[in-house]
C-alpha cells in the first residue's frame, strides 16, 4: 500500500469542483455537517436546571457520540480485521481516510435517536434497545445512497460485508444497532446517577461512552455473527431486531412516567428533512454521472488471498478481471497501476431503480413514523 504521505489528498476541495463528479455526495455531505451543527444547538437550549440540568446532559450526549464515534472509525481504520472500507474525498478533509462529515455523521445517528428515545421515560435497557433500532433506522437510507453515489467503497471480497441488502452490508445494519444501543445504555447508566450532571459525572460519562460503546459492540456481533456461520448475516439481523422488540416489549410495561417535555418539533423537523433528502437523493440523481477519485481497495492481481486475524480468507487485491461491486473502471481511459489505492471508480448505472428508490422511500416513512412517535407525539402516562 501507498505511504499515505504520497496520497495526493487535499484538506479542502471547492464545493463546486466536486459537484462536477459527485453532486449527490456534495448534499449529503453538508448536511450532516449542518445537523450535527443543529445537534449542538438543540444540545445547549436544553433547560438547565439545578437538579435535573438538561442542558449537560445533552451536551454530554453530543460530545459522547464524536467522539465514541470517531474513536470508533478510527479503530475500524487501523485493524486489519474490519479495514474494509474507503471514504470518498470530501470538500474538508481531516486526512486521506477521513472527511469532516463522517464525525457529524456519528453524532447524528448516535445523538438524535438517544435523546429522542429519552422523551419516552423507558427503563435504560429498554431505551438503549429502543435507541439501537432507531439509530439503524436513520443510518440505513444514507447506508444505501452512501455506497450507490460512492460516498466510499467496501472490500469486494471481505466476508464480513459479502451479505447485502440493496447494497447496504447486513453486517453494516447489526454494527449500527449494537453500537448505538450500546452507546445509549452506558451514557444513560452514569448520567441517570446524576440528574445535575455535575463535572464527574459527566467526566464518568464520556469514558464510560466512549471507551466501552464498541467493546460492547464487538461482543454482540460475534454471538449474532454464529447464526450465519461466523459472518453476519440475514439470521443474526432477525435474531437481534426479535430480541431487541422483545425487550423494548418488556421495558414499556415497566415505563417510567414520561418526562414533561415530550414535544420536540425543530428536532423532529430536521429529522423529517433528513429522511426527505435522502429519499429525494436516490430518486434524483443519476449514479452514473459520479466518480470517485479517492483512496480504494489496493489494486493488484486477481485471487491473491489474505487472511485475516481470524483465519478468514479475503482477496488481497481489487482486479478490472474479477469484482463484483457497484463500480467500474468505464470512465478512465487506464486502469490503475498495481499497487495503487489511489484511483478513480465510477458508479454503475441503476440496475433496479426502482427497487432501490422505494427501498430508500420505505425505510425513510417508516423512520418520520418511528420519530414522529418519539418527538411529537405525546406517550400516554404509565
Amino acid at each position: 500500500m501507498s505511504a499515505a504521505s504520497t496520497i495526493p489528498w487535499r484538506a479542502f476541495t471547492s464545493p463546486l469542483e466536486k459537484w462536477a463528479v459527485q453532486p449527490s455526495f456534495v448534499i449529503g455531505e453538508w448536511m450532516f455537517i449542518l445537523a450535527a451543527l443543529f445537534a449542538l444547538w438543540h444540545a445547549w437550549s436544553q433547560p438547565s436546571e439545578p437538579g435535573d440540568n438538561q442542558r449537560r446532559r445533552h451536551l454530554v450526549a453530543w460530545v459522547a457520540a464524536l467522539v465514541a464515534g470517531t474513536a470508533n472509525d478510527t479503530l475500524f481504520i487501523l485493524l486489519p480485521l474490519v479495514n474494509n472500507f474507503w471514504q470518498a474525498q470530501g470538500t474538508i478533509m481531516l486526512n486521506s481516510r477521513m472527511p469532516l462529515y463522517i464525525p457529524c455523521v456519528y453524532i447524528c445517528f448516535m445523538y438524535f435517536p438517544t435523546v429522542a428515545v429519552w422523551r419516552l421515560g423507558l427503563p435504560r435497557l429498554g431505551g438503549a434497545l429502543l435507541s439501537g433500532l432507531a439509530g439503524s433506522l436513520f443510518y440505513a437510507p444514507y447506508d444505501i445512497d452512501g455506497a450507490k453515489f460512492l460516498w466510499w467503497t467496501w472490500h469486494d471480497t471481505d466476508q464480513p460485508i459479502a451479505h447485502r441488502i440493496l447494497g447496504a452490508p447486513i453486517g453494516s445494519t447489526i454494527w449500527v444497532i449494537t453500537f448505538v444501543a450500546a452507546f445509549s445504555w452506558l451514557l444513560t447508566s452514569v448520567l441517570d446517577r446524576d440528574r445535575a450532571v455535575r463535572g464527574a459525572t459527566a467526566a464518568k460519562a464520556l469514558l464510560a461512552a466512549a471507551g466501552l460503546s464498541s467493546l460492547l459492540m464487538v461482543l454482540q456481533i460475534t454471538v449474532l455473527q454464529q447464526f450465519d456461520g461466523g459472518v453476519p448475516g440475514i439470521r443474526g439481523l432477525v435474531v437481534v431486531i426479535a430480541i431487541y422488540l422483545a425487550g423494548i416489549a418488556w421495558s414499556l410495561r415497566r415505563k417510567h412516567e414520561a418526562p414533561a417535555r415530550t414535544i420536540d418539533r425543530k428536532l423532529f423537523f430536521v429529522v423529517a428533512l433528513y429522511f426527505v433528502t435522502l429519499a429525494a437523493i436516490m430518486g434524483v440523481f443519476d449514479p452514473v454521472t459520479h466518480r470517485s477519485l479517492s483512496r480504494h481497495q489496493t489494486y493488484g492481481p486477481c485471487h491473491v488471498v489474505a487472511k485475516d486475524i481470524t483465519g478468514k480468507t479475503r482477496d488481497n487485491y481489487l482486479c478490472a478481471e474479477d469484482f463484483d461491486e457497484d463500480f467500474t473502471f468505464a470512465c478512465i481511459e487506464k486502469l490503475p497501476a498495481p499497487e495503487s489505492d489511489w484511483y478513480t471508480v465510477c458508479s454503475r448505472s441503476h440496475r433496479h431503480f426502482w427497487r432501490m428508490f422505494f427501498g430508500v422511500l420505505a425505510l425513510a416513512l417508516a423512520g418520520i413514523s418511528l420519530y414522529a412517535r418519539l418527538l411529537v407525539i405525546r406517550p400516554k402516562s404509565s
